[in-house]
């Protein structure tokens, strides 16, 4: 599920880059069948409104071996990618050839990485003005924005770091939602889900103390305990250390039958600036 922006409502475009590179007008999809095009419509979106230099374009579709004729077939990209976006509604003047290279002008919300960190933000400040349900309601829509790894199928050495961000802005958000929705008692909704996320992330120590905590809320606790000894062999097998002071307090916790969390827990106190949102509603 997506939002679309409200801004300049005669072209509503929307780029979704949180999964396999999509253009949508609407419910329509464009087709950019070449990987070139789809890399270097990729490339200018992780600079959106900012002039990207044909070498970087050049260096994310061919490394280290273009070809002759780099700077043409670039051109050529582009041009193909402008004519496929024209005929399905866009602006003609979307992206535009500027000294050295290009640039994609788009407005706010035009792009689901906009609408995820709009998301993160008013959740964030629904937490702290006392609206934990809010805020998880906010986190979650943030988090459906994912379709899947972050630009997936598309193998650049320009764009895998851009993915590897969005993939860990992800997690952190993942991290961050849990706490809001431990702290709500949600911990017996949330066992499956963490379990998975602790499977794919066994070295993610903050992951699997939100396990730990879940199940031994959950009346679990030989299963909670399980997950830390599991967690410290495979971060001993790994990296050669124990795991970090918050974990090993939290099973120590879980041994005595203390209480893991505080009896008042608020995420997030204290005053906080509403955000301007643009294109979430």
């Amino acid at each position: 599920m997506y939002v679309e922006s409200s801004s300049d409502s005669a072209h509503k475009v929307f780029f979704r880059v949180l999964g396999p590179l999509r253009v949508c007008f609407g419910k329509r999809e464009v087709s950019l069948p070449e990987s070139r095009q789809l890399t270097v419509l990729a490339v200018l979106l992780t600079e959106v409104n900012k002039a990207v230099p044909v070498g970087r374009l050049i260096d994310a579709v061919w490394g280290d071996t273009p070809p002759v004729t780099a700077d043409k077939q670039i051109q050529t990209c582009v041009w193909r990618v402008r004519k496929a976006l024209v005929q399905a509604g866009s602006r003609a003047d979307l992206i535009e050839t500027v000294r050295g290279g290009y640039l994609l002008r788009l407005p706010d919300g035009s792009v689901d990485t906009q609408l995820f960190e709009q998301l993160r933000e008013r959740g964030r400040f629904r937490a702290r003005a006392g609206d934990p349900r809010g805020a998880v309601d906010d986190y979650r829509a943030a988090l459906a924005l994912f379709r899947g790894e972050p630009l997936a199928g598309l193998a650049s050495r320009t764009l895998e770091p851009v993915a590897a961000y969005w993939a860990e802005r992800r997690l952190t958000l993942l991290e961050e939602c849990f706490d809001v929705e431990l702290a709500l008692g949600h911990h017996r909704e949330l066992v499956g889900e963490l379990s998975l996320l602790v499977e794919e992330h066994p070295l993610r120590e903050q992951l699997r103390w939100h396990l730990m905590t879940a199940l031994y809320l959950s009346d679990r606790r030989a299963d909670a305990l399980a997950v830390y000894h599991a967690g410290r062999a495979a971060l001993i097998s790994h990296v050669g250390l124990d795991p970090c002071a918050r974990l090993q307090e939290l099973h120590q916790r879980i041994i005595a039958g203390d209480p893991v969390l505080p009896a008042d827990a608020v995420p997030f106190p204290g005053a906080y600036q509403s955000p301007v949102l643009r294109g979430v509603s």
